[in-house]
């Protein structure tokens, strides 16, 4: 193994740039209950100035506690094992103190965070959290600090900044708040950028977009990028060195090409024949109709202009949509992140209320239900969010999480029935059913989602909203959630309305698909048609950024 995953690089200074980091023999260890879990086991990795590696490997391999590692963010539960050193510019950084590491966090090194609503503050604005880290580092008026803000989101290519400074983040979509997190990394222009899967809630143009803005501002200030992902794609563009992870260790690293042309452990060539594979199940003939939506509207009403001279205007996320899902259906909705998928998606199920438009649900017309009156209806309609992390309360187990919903709804026949249902939740989506007694802080991106998915099957219901269920996952666990939603559908007659920005996942996974631009369907039609012989220029530059930029 060794041989594969030496302590050096490869090409260690071998193209002339400075080393930046360099972390030898890093290993973390997680008090858990029943014992101990290696999280991490003697990583070591270098860092050259101006350059980009990639630490890649499926969720709970430990990508991110490694990064987390070298900020020196890790809970109280962990203790790094003795004999590990990670030196920034020569200075060793596990010796630091936590006031010394405040100065190089935000300064020399930055990080953006996998789950962007868990790292903005939700009762301050975009504009005040941006300022308060320009405020840190710099000594700087607050006008300044403001117009500098302004200019970030600019930078990030976020729409009307100056009205976005002063919304909070849960009035923004799960793209745009990405890319907020992605601005305040940037704001004081540090030597190295550590990216925890950047465009993980991005749809695909934007993606590219993104990446190519952290390319040009590395290549602009000489900045070094940690990218953290686990889209090979990604990967083979813009990082030139790769570290292969698998459960806490380095499997095989090296040059980009080289593990991509000639992949030597198995695991990495397992990683890289993982791609979401197959084709929705067909219909049978005359379903009956799930959910309807007649000339759904719904807006917001937003404020540009100061406190004073307050300007309002309407935005209308959804403009007079019409939907029809069947029994046993998959429905696609995809579009650009702030396209109103979501908002469409929440308001067929009530969660938010629609302006105009009648929505039916197995026949029923909900549209004039108050929340008391849907509460009859909810066991049989579910969501699984974007965000795994925003939707479980960190305060409670994974038990309670998933036992909370039968509780509810008067599902099982006792305490006994209903952890077995727990556990049977947790085996249909993936995961072990020892994991009861944990709280959703332990564990990784992907693993979160998957408890998710068993909260929502947990009570058995007829019809889920699935809001980007794949984005926060890896290619293999994509390919297993994805057949997994495929046996759930055929097992239980489950129907799907599936808002995803992944066409790959979407072409894989649905019979239908309907493209949504600015609060409009500008296109639907059967998977295989619209995906390969799209009629707008909108819908075809979403299926090249999948699929061709891909290549």
């Amino acid at each position: 193994m060794t041989q594969l995953a030496p302590d050096e690089r490869h090409d260690l200074g071998a193209h002339g740039r400075p080393l930046i980091l360099d972390a030898r023999k890093v290993a973390v260890n997680f008090k858990v209950e029943g014992g101990i879990v290696e999280a991490v086991r003697d990583v070591s990795f270098q860092l050259h100035k101006g350059e980009t590696i990639a630490l890649v490997g499926e969720s709970g391999s430990g990508k991110s506690v490694t990064a987390r590692t070298v900020m020196r963010l890790l809970t109280k539960r962990a203790t790094i094992r003795p004999g590990a050193t990670i030196t920034l510019d020569g200075e060793d950084l596990l010796g630091k103190s936590e006031r010394e590491m405040r100065s190089i966090r935000g300064n020399k090194v930055a990080m953006i965070f996998q789950e962007p609503m868990s790292s903005l503050n939700p009762v301050y604005t975009v504009g005040q959290q941006l300022c308060e880290i320009l405020h840190l580092h710099n000594k700087i008026s607050r006008k300044d600090a403001m117009e500098r803000a302004r200019q970030l989101l600019e930078e990030v290519q976020i729409p009307e900044p100056e009205a976005r400074l002063r919304q909070y983040p849960h009035q923004m979509s799960g793209g745009q708040r990405q890319r907020v997190m992605i601005a305040m990394a940037l704001a004081n222009r540090p030597e190295i950028l550590i990216a925890d899967e950047p465009t993980t809630a991005l749809d695909v143009t934007v993606q590219a977009q993104i990446l190519n803005l952290i390319k040009d501002l590395k290549a602009k200030y000489g900045m070094a990028v940690i990218l953290i992902t686990h889209d090979l794609t990604i990967v083979r563009q813009f990082s030139e060195y790769v570290y292969v992870m698998q459960a806490g260790e380095v499997k095989e690293h090296n040059r980009t090409e080289a593990v991509f042309q000639n992949p030597q452990h198995a695991y990495t060539r397992h990683l890289l024949a993982s791609e979401p594979k197959g084709n929705a199940n067909p219909l049978g003939e005359n379903t009956p109709v799930m959910l309807e939506g007649k000339k759904v509207k719904v807006a917001f009403t937003l404020k540009r202009g100061g406190f004073f001279k307050p300007d309002f205007f309407e935005l209308v996320a959804v403009d007079n949509l019409d939907l029809k899902l069947q029994r046993h259906e998959t429905l696609g909705l995809v579009g650009e992140s702030g396209s109103g998928k979501t908002t469409f998606g929440q308001a067929l199920i009530r969660l938010i209320s629609n302006q105009s438009g009648e929505i039916f649900f197995d026949g029923e017309a909900i549209h004039g239900k108050d929340r008391k009156a849907m509460r009859p209806l909810r066991q049989r309609m579910q969501i699984v969010f974007q965000d795994p992390f925003a939707s479980l309360n960190p305060r409670m187990s994974i038990r309670q999480i998933i036992e909370e919903g039968l509780i509810v709804n008067q599902i099982g026949s006792g305490e006994k029935d209903r952890v077995d249902r727990v556990r049977q939740a947790l085996r249909d989506a993936g995961m072990p059913d020892l994991i009861l007694n944990r709280f959703p802080h332990e564990f990784s991106g992907g693993q979160r989602q998957r408890i998710a998915i068993a909260r929502a099957i947990a009570l058995e219901p007829e019809f889920i909203l699935l809001d980007e269920p794949t984005s926060a996952l890896d290619l293999s666990v994509q390919a297993q959630i994805i057949d997994l939603l495929r046996k759930l559908q055929d097992e239980k007659g489950l129907s799907y309305l599936f808002i995803s920005h992944d066409l790959k996942v979407v072409r894989a996974l649905c019979h239908r698909v309907m493209v949504m631009q600015h609060g409009k369907i500008v296109e639907q039609g059967p998977v295989a048609e619209v995906l390969t012989r799209p009629q707008t220029e909108y819908t075809s530059r979403l299926v090249r950024a999948a699929f061709e930029i891909a290549a």
